[in-house]
């Protein structure tokens, strides 16, 4: 009998190992990379967990370990301190950071992750198991270009994981989350995070500022609370740039019944229909411009 949560992770893997992800070389006037770790594990019950094993080195070696047949994979998420004049406070993420000079993707993330919450990547603990697509993050006032977001994902080879040491400067929680509650097909309590367009979120001047925001109406993204655990129940609201790569990965194993996935198709609304058609249409212009310039650089 086959186990449905094992042969989930071993598509997810296997498919990643083998996908060549879409890649974008920084602009010289531009170099910022900002990398995350997407970071899987497979939690088992206690009594499944050998005295003395052997540590795989390998995905066919750790899919063949008598541990990995009870239990369910999990990905890590972390939700960031909040911190005044950041509006990303409390927001929920991968862990990872900004790049620094000379680093390579791989540097970034292995010291980003190690600062912030403990873990040491480089161990042979955990096996770098592919990439995801990387992304543009451009600024919505100007559209001018922010960073390139590259996303890794990991696997803990271990299992039992080791102790979170959390930078509480950046990191306010961790939480494991069960790799079937994105593939499930029970309906998920979601709710809009629902903002004013951020053109005018610098604004100086109040009076304008808000004249403007009731003439442009506000925008509206979807997003789902994470379920809480027996070790706590905070809210982790998950939307945005990290739901798009939870996504990614759920699209790796299936999409035909996960509700979350078709919950991650919506676009985000506008209360004024046709600002949102029009800022539709220079989406697309915009990706398709890219990718055309992309493939001509190639």
């Amino acid at each position: 009998m086959t186990n449905a949560n094992v042969d989930a992770l071993k598509k997810l893997c296997f498919t990643l190992r083998q996908r060549e992800p879409y890649r974008i070389p920084s602009p010289s006037d531009q170099p910022r990379r900002g990398v995350v770790a997407a970071i899987l594990r497979w939690h088992c019950p206690k009594t499944s967990i050998p005295t003395e094993a052997q540590k795989p080195r390998t995905l066919e070696e750790f899919f063949d370990q008598s541990w990995v047949q009870e239990g369910e994979a999990e990905i890590l998420f972390m939700q960031r301190a909040t911190r005044k004049g950041d509006r990303w406070s409390g927001h929920v993420a991968f862990p990872g950071g900004k790049n620094e000079k000379d680093e390579t993707d791989e540097e970034t993330v292995c010291r980003e992750v190690r600062e912030e919450i403990g873990i040491d990547l480089k161990s042979d603990d955990y096996l770098l198991v592919g990439q995801l697509d990387e992304r543009e993050i451009s600024s919505i006032r100007d559209n001018k270009l922010l960073m390139i977001l590259v996303p890794y994902v990991y696997l803990q080879l271990v299992p039992e994981s080791p102790p979170f040491e959390l930078q509480t400067s950046e990191v306010a929680a961790v939480r494991w989350v069960p790799l079937s509650f994105f593939l499930s097909s029970q309906v998920l309590d979601y709710s809009p995070i629902t903002e004013p367009l951020s053109i005018f979120r610098h604004m100086k001047r109040k009076w304008l500022k808000s004249l403007l925001n009731v003439m442009l109406g506000t925008i509206s993204f979807t997003s789902i609370d994470l379920p809480p655990t027996a070790a706590s129940d905070n809210i982790f609201r998950l939307w945005g740039l990290t739901m798009g790569m939870t996504k990614d990965i759920v699209k790796l194993v299936d999409t035909k019944e996960s509700f979350f996935y078709k919950l991650t198709t919506q676009s985000p609304r506008f209360s004024r229909v046709d600002i949102g058609w029009f800022t539709m249409l220079i989406t697309y212009a915009k990706v398709y411009w890219k990718r055309i310039c992309h493939k001509n650089v190639r």
